[in-house]
């Protein structure tokens, strides 16, 4: 079995990436990847990988999410990790949805690859809107306040299994899969 070495400080991540790359070992890395401030997420990845990749000298994958507000120009995008988990939250979000009467917002995850010569950049977005307020207990960071197009729960009310029928954590992975085979 051939291993994938996924450098991140998200458990959660991680477990997804065993899960739906499951003929692959993930060899899980854990540790300080420092973040730049951009508002390109390709960039922040970039910068992530190329630090990574420099700390574990092989080739490895990393990976990084955005949340953009519609009310909000598309704030926080790739701030969300800040502005969910230090500052506004789950329910400010959607109050701030609410004072705007504008709910639109899309996921946006985009993942590194340097295998020690070339760098490759894959990224998936997936279209959504904030409930009223946050729902359910599935998942894990901004998944109470996502609803996908299509879909009247957000990713916290539905199973994994159903989740990665919207996700972009699992079509990003079925293209990774493709291209390290």
């Amino acid at each position: 079995m051939r291993t994938l070495v996924f450098v991140t400080q998200n458990i959660h991540k991680v477990e997804d990436a065993k899960r739906l790359l499951s003929d692959f070992e993930i060899q899980h890395i854990d540790f300080d990847v420092p973040e730049i401030q951009s508002l390109d997420p390709q960039e922040i990845v970039r910068h992530k990988l190329e630090y990574a990749y420099s700390k574990v000298r092989k080739p490895c994958f990393v990976m990084d999410a955005s949340l953009s507000l519609d009310c909000l120009n598309g704030f926080p995008g790739p701030f969300i990790k800040w502005w969910f988990e230090k500052t506004v939250g789950e329910e400010k979000t959607c109050e701030i949805a609410r004072l705007f009467n504008q709910y639109g917002c899309q996921w946006t995850t985009v993942l590194g690859y340097c295998d020690g010569s070339e760098t490759y950049f894959l990224e998936e977005t997936v279209r959504g809107a904030l409930p009223e307020k946050p729902r359910g207990t599935n998942g894990y960071h901004w998944d109470t306040i996502f609803i996908p197009e299509g879909e009247g729960r957000t990713f916290a009310e539905m199973t994994f299994e159903e989740k990665q029928s919207f996700a972009v954590t699992k079509k990003l992975l079925e293209r990774f899969r493709k291209m390290v085979k």
